[in-house]
């Protein structure tokens, strides 16, 4: 599963990921971290790209079990 986390825009950090029990986690108990897009093969969900404050970085890194590249 691929997942990485990247700077945004001031205030914001970029996530994406494959791992579709962490999208499911993501979904449920994190509604203030917006999704910017949903990726789609076959009919079937395969990633997700979400908008993250940048003051939840470390739970992201947490989650996601990736650093935030510089």
């Amino acid at each position: 599963m691929s997942n990485a986390l990247w700077k945004l825009e001031p205030g914001f950090i970029a996530a994406y990921t494959e791992d579709r029990e962490l999208i499911k986690r993501i979904k449920r108990y994190k509604k203030n971290w917006s999704i910017m897009a949903d990726y789609f093969r076959n009919g079937r969900l395969v990633g997700m790209q979400l908008k993250i404050p940048a003051n939840e970085r470390r739970q992201a890194e947490r989650m996601l079990d990736v650093k935030l590249s510089k």
